[in-house]
């Protein structure tokens, strides 16, 4: 779609191609929107901050290699031989693609009255869009089906217009007390491709920090480095602070000024709260209200402690953000019945782990500590 300025037979007239506009405007625009949504997030954050936003080749699935045996080395003197057996422990995590989109329209009454501001017309509509998509993703990461009914934090979200599945939530990649299929490998069969677990039985302060040092070291054991996050709800984490103080009589180190969530230091991980963080134990979101969910209505609190080294998003190049185009190279469609235009942005992609004995989760916390 095009709008020309002036007269067609005039010596120069202007003619702006909105498609073209959108187009400049989000290839521009794609760092900032990709940042943004990790910003929805501190594990997306720590995934993109962590240069694991990843673009993965075409094919049926995405392969990730996983390596849970390492390689002999042995001693030798002189002339020994050395050994040349291939070394077992290596496979692959087969995930599916998941396709999204959010749509951006105008209409042209919109077009006519901005018509010297095409530029940020545009760039408010794209803006528009990343809200959307932000939004969108931390949910489907972070509840999987759970808000939706007969549905779990473990399966993922499912499109009621089409049902397509979302991306693979977070309490699928890392499960409390339910050994689960993982990028095709069952966890029930191989114990090392299972994630630590544990139930709190805390009524004091003083246990609570224990059963979060216990379970900090559990997943910082062996190679791979220690726990970098931790996540948590807001009565946990206000729980957490208060023990800290209680048993410590200091309040914990403080995160970089600059880090875009709340939260505090334990050990060597960031401690961050997030309204999304479910109840593991009892497979629940509290209720939503104004948009985010009320931590009060949660019956217990949860704890992730991350690696988020191991974790990544992997994208498809040609699905990366964005504006789908027809047959004919047009990125806008204009209704039959209207006088308006839309677009679509769309990403093909999924959230990949390929080390879940570096992840644990620590569930039933009791709302009150003593």
């Amino acid at each position: 779609m095009a709008l020309t300025f002036g007269s067609t037979s005039a010596p120069s007239n202007i003619t702006t191609y909105l498609d073209s506009i959108f187009a400049i405007s989000l290839a521009n625009y794609r760092k900032t929107l990709i940042d943004n949504i990790g910003a929805s997030n501190a594990v997306l954050y720590e995934i993109l901050k962590g240069d694991s936003y990843e673009s993965a080749d075409g094919g049926t699935y995405i392969a990730e290699n996983l390596m849970y045996g390492l390689a002999p080395s042995m001693w030798y003197d002189g002339y020994d031989e050395f050994s040349t057996l291939p070394t077992d422990g290596i496979s692959q995590a087969i995930f599916e693609w998941r396709q999204m989109a959010s749509p951006i329209a105008y209409n042209m009454k919109e077009v006519y009255q901005n018509q010297h501001r095409l530029v940020d017309l545009v760039k408010s509509r794209i803006q528009q869009s990343e809200m959307g998509i932000q939004e969108g993703w931390a949910r489907a990461f972070l509840w999987g089906s759970a808000t939706q009914a007969g549905g779990s934090l473990r399966t993922p979200f499912v499109d009621p217009t089409n049902t397509a599945s979302a991306v693979e939530p977070l309490a699928k990649l890392v499960d409390y007390n339910n050994n689960v299929v993982v990028g095709n490998i069952d966890s029930n069969v191989n114990t090392w491709w299972r994630n630590h677990w544990a139930t709190s039985a805390a009524t004091t302060y003083t246990t609570f920090l224990y059963e979060m040092e216990n379970m900090y070291n559990s997943v910082s054991l062996g190679t791979g480095g220690p726990c970098n996050l931790i996540l948590c709800d807001q009565v946990t984490y206000q729980n957490w602070i208060h023990a800290y103080f209680s048993v410590f009589k200091a309040s914990p180190d403080a995160l970089d000024m600059g880090y875009p969530f709340i939260g505090k230091k334990f050990l060597n991980a960031k401690v961050i709260m997030d309204d999304k963080i479910p109840d593991a134990f009892s497979n629940a979101i509290g209720t939503i209200t104004g948009g985010v969910v009320d931590p009060t209505t949660l019956t217990y609190g949860t704890m992730y402690f991350l690696n988020t080294k191991f974790f990544k998003v992997r994208y498809n190049p040609e699905r990366n953000y964005e504006i789908l185009k027809d047959e004919n190279g047009k990125g806008f469609v204009k209704p039959i019945n209207g006088d308006s235009r839309v677009g679509q942005i769309a990403w093909m992609g999924q959230c990949t782990i390929n080390n879940r004995r570096k992840q644990g989760v620590l569930a039933k916390i009791a709302r009150t500590l003593t």
